[in-house]
């Protein structure tokens, strides 16, 4: 998502207990907002034409959905997730969301199985409605289409606003679909939904925001990121829109992701340790720069109850790291696991404030380098038996490089995207970087 120094002021949350009030049609409530739902609000504020901040992506399922059965498991999961029921409102009072208990909803069914080429001709419509406005004042926030492209081959497809969920809170509820669907299809009882509750998760983060660990968390941050040089960025061009990016992608063999496994298993590290340390060196023989900070996208969610509940939290933590070519690929995965301890143990101290502290650092540009986002959640999810696969169609805004990593369950191996600003890299510049990147990384194994 969107980081920038503007929405500093915005971000100690003030919340309490819900307000319920009775509206012509439905209970509603209303919740304050998380500080990455603030930054989101703000975002698409300075900038109401910018659709960067829909996210949408889709699930290709290898089966003959029941449409019946899976409209009554989106329905179920309607009822269970207050963020999909949220709108927002500004008033006098300040910005609130709203939540409904109930939503008027119908699953938008379409079928291109008659047409030269089904999959071609869905993926240019989920395209354009992803780039279409949400009603942040009225709602929904969010739009569900099953699309049949086959007998055998539908597609359901997802858009949200990044203001409602975040992409942990978007697999959360993509699991819970795939759970009630497989019972319904089954005739089996619908299994309980864990217990979450929005209310409650907002009030941890006011609590942190009023209490010690926030103020240490400051500090910490303060005193970290001074002093350091250029952001390394891969760009030539300057540009200051989010609103548009490129994408190209690679696969790594399974026989290379074990390699790269075995690396992490012989220095007692995450896996994805590997992955950010070959990042940091191809920066380095780049760029030439020897600190380099890069940013993490993290869930933000230290209590059971948040890890349970759909919503917009997540934010990035920086990771500073010394590139020193005199030393071996191993010392430098190892530094790289230890900023990922230090990027997780303070994960939840809002970079925006970061940014805004740190505002005269040289050049005005960004502080961070390219985004390294780890999917570690699972993402091979089945409907009723019928296996999925994911296909993500935009994460948000892109300020210059977002590098994904998704490394799937299924033995298909590790998919990597590197996302580019438009405005920034041409297609083959990003082509180019992404295969240097990939030659890199094998090699290190």
């Amino acid at each position: 998502m969107r980081r920038d120094d503007h929405f500093a002021q915005d971000h100690i949350i003030t919340t309490g207990r819900p307000v319920t009030e009775e509206s012509s049609c439905h209970m509603v409530y209303q919740l304050e907002l998380s500080a990455g739902q603030k930054s989101v609000w703000v975002a698409q504020q300075l900038n109401p034409s910018d659709r960067s901040l829909n996210i949408a992506g889709y699930g290709a399922i290898a089966g003959a959905i029941d449409s019946a059965h899976f409209e009554a498991a989106l329905r179920t999961v309607l009822s269970e997730v207050e963020a999909l029921r949220a709108r927002f409102e500004l008033t006098g009072e300040g910005l609130h969301q709203v939540i409904s208990e109930s939503l008027d909803w119908s699953l938008r069914q379409l079928d291109f199985s008659a047409s030269a080429d089904p999959l071609a001709e869905a993926e240019q419509w989920m395209r354009t409605d992803a780039a279409l406005e949400f009603d942040m004042a009225n709602g929904p926030l969010f739009r569900w289409a099953l699309i049949r492209v086959e007998p055998e081959l539908y597609l359901w497809y997802q858009a949200m606003h990044h203001i409602i969920v975040d992409g942990f809170g978007l697999s959360l509820i993509t699991s819970r679909v795939a759970d009630v669907y497989t019972d319904l299809a089954a005739g089996d009882p619908v299994r309980e939904c864990p217990p979450t509750s929005l209310a409650q998760v907002i009030d941890e983060h006011t609590r942190y925001a009023a209490g010690p660990d926030f103020a240490a968390d400051r500090e910490f941050w303060l005193a970290r990121l001074p002093g350091k040089p250029r952001v390394a960025s891969l760009a030539t061009r300057v540009s200051s829109d989010t609103s548009a990016f490129i994408r190209e992608s690679s696969r790594i063999t399974p026989a290379d992701v074990d390699r790269l496994r075995a690396v992490a298993r012989r220095l007692r590290v995450p896996w994805y340790g590997v992955v950010i340390a070959a990042v940091a060196v191809y920066l380095n023989r780049v760029t030439g720069l020897r600190d380099i900070v890069l940013g993490l996208p993290v869930a933000a969610r230290p209590s059971p109850v948040a890890r349970r509940t759909p919503a917009m939290l997540t934010n990035v933590a920086p990771m500073c790291l010394t590139v020193d070519p005199a030393l071996d690929f191993d010392a430098m995965v190892v530094a790289a696991a230890a900023e990922l301890m230090v990027a997780h143990e303070r994960q939840r101290y809002p970079y925006e404030l970061i940014i805004h502290e740190l505002s005269g650092l040289p050049d005005g540009r960004r502080q961070l380098g390219p985004e390294v986002n780890v999917i570690a959640f699972n993402t091979s999810l089945t409907f009723g038996g019928f296996p999925s696969t994911p296909y993500n169609l935009s994460a948000g805004p892109v300020e210059d490089m977002s590098i994904n990593i998704y490394d799937r369950p299924d033995q298909s191996g590790m998919l990597i995207e590197f996302d580019g600003n438009a405005g920034l890299y041409r297609p083959e510049e990003l082509r180019s970087h992404l295969d240097r990147f990939v030659d890199l990384l094998r090699a290190s194994a």
